[in-house]
């Protein structure tokens, strides 16, 4: 039987599922870890730190946002805050690639501003490479697993024990003393910035998809430009269709 690919950016987020592999915890799951999975999260919007902006208001006027990719986080939040804070301008964007190269991008003026994760951010916050501006809050939850619908149909059992499986490891990770060590020394965090994530996030414990927070994150998504107009049904696979 073949293992069950999981995409993962090795960040805080995924600690608890990148310590259990590393542990040999899911063998009998035959978990293999691949990069990269979507992960949202609270956003922060970073700027030159001799930036004339004081607000995320300041950037309504068009501003360009770098990006990481077309179609990435970075771009979806930037769209998703201008339709929230309703910029009469649009955002322009310039792909740079990955977290080095966007801060860049604002110290050389190359783009106005770029958004990434808080947490992450938090270290080129303290060595003053770049300047924190504002957080940007999504309706979505900061982390979820997707597969094709053919693969669910196929491996609806597998998936669903796997599942059980990492809420288990997430709860004891969140409640055991030495995980956030295990951030600061696999992931490079200081204490600080991890203790600091744990007290603010959580983990699903039933795995649950809840239609009503689907439909908010789809209404927020289609106003924002991001997706067509579509409905729960043509987000989520419910079980009735696994079974079919």
């Amino acid at each position: 039987m073949s293992a069950i690919r999981i995409g993962c950016v090795p960040e805080h987020f995924s600690a608890p599922l990148l310590q259990a592999v590393e542990n040999g915890e899911f063998k009998d799951s035959e978990v293999e870890l691949s990069g990269p999975a979507i992960a949202f999260v609270a956003w922060a919007v970073s700027v030159a730190t001799d930036a004339k902006f004081c607000s995320i208001d300041d950037l309504a006027f068009g501003a360009t946002f770098g990006i990481s990719r077309n179609g990435s986080g970075s771009e979806v939040m930037a769209r998703y805050a201008a339709s929230q804070y309703e910029w009469t301008s649009q955002p322009k964007f310039a792909v740079l690639g990955d977290i080095n190269n966007l801060v860049q991008g604002v110290q050389q003026g190359t783009v106005d501003a770029f958004m990434w994760e808080k947490t992450t951010m938090q270290r080129h916050y303290s060595a003053e490479e770049v300047r924190y501006l504002g957080t940007v809050r999504p309706p979505w939850p900061a982390f979820s697993f997707g597969a094709t619908e053919d693969y669910i149909r196929r491996n609806s059992e597998r998936l669903s024990k796997l599942l059980a499986q990492i809420s288990l490891t997430t709860q004891r990770f969140m409640q055991e003393s030495g995980s956030l060590k295990f951030i600061c020394q696999r992931l490079g965090y200081d204490i600080k910035d991890a203790q600091q994530w744990a007290e603010y996030v959580g983990f699903s414990k039933d795995g649950s998809v809840d239609d009503a927070r689907i439909e908010a994150v789809v209404r927020a998504l289609t106003r924002a430009g991001v997706i067509e107009a579509c409905t729960v049904d043509n987000v989520v696979l419910r079980p009735a269709q696994e079974s079919e």
